[in-house]
């Protein structure tokens, strides 16, 4: 086993290795301030009073998410799957950041996703891929 294969045999393992890199922060914490922080009224809610502790800080808590895409919200393409993705992903922003609708706006990227990923499907099958 080489130390690829070790690190990558399980999501916790390969959380285990990111949490025990000497970093500020990694996309799992702003992952986590999106989730939790920005929808939370709870009152001094440092890092000893939050209420999500195993998820505070954690990698492996960030790998198991569905991972919802990180497309553009807006595009030129002229693929009308595409343009519905990115419409949905636009719309899934202005539900997080304007309205704090977090459960929404991940149910919307969750669905651009889903179009992306048929639309590559297409696109593959339209140039003879398998």
């Amino acid at each position: 086993m080489n130390n690829f294969e070790r690190i990558t045999a399980s999501p916790e393992a390969l959380g285990d290795f990111l949490g025990a890199l000497p970093i500020l922060s990694g996309p799992w914490d702003d992952d986590f301030h999106r989730v939790f922080c920005d929808s939370c009224d709870a009152e001094n809610c440092d890092a000893e009073n939050c209420a999500h502790q195993a998820e505070r800080n954690s990698p492996t808590w960030w790998l198991k998410r569905a991972y919802t895409g990180s497309g553009p919200v807006k595009t030129d393409s002229t693929n009308p799957y595409k343009r519905q993705a990115a419409d949905l992903r636009l719309e899934a922003m202005h539900q997080r950041d304007r309205f704090g609708r977090n459960l929404l706006a991940t149910e919307l990227e969750e669905a651009a996703a889903t179009i992306e990923a048929l639309a590559e499907k297409l696109e593959a099958a339209d140039n003879g891929e398998s």
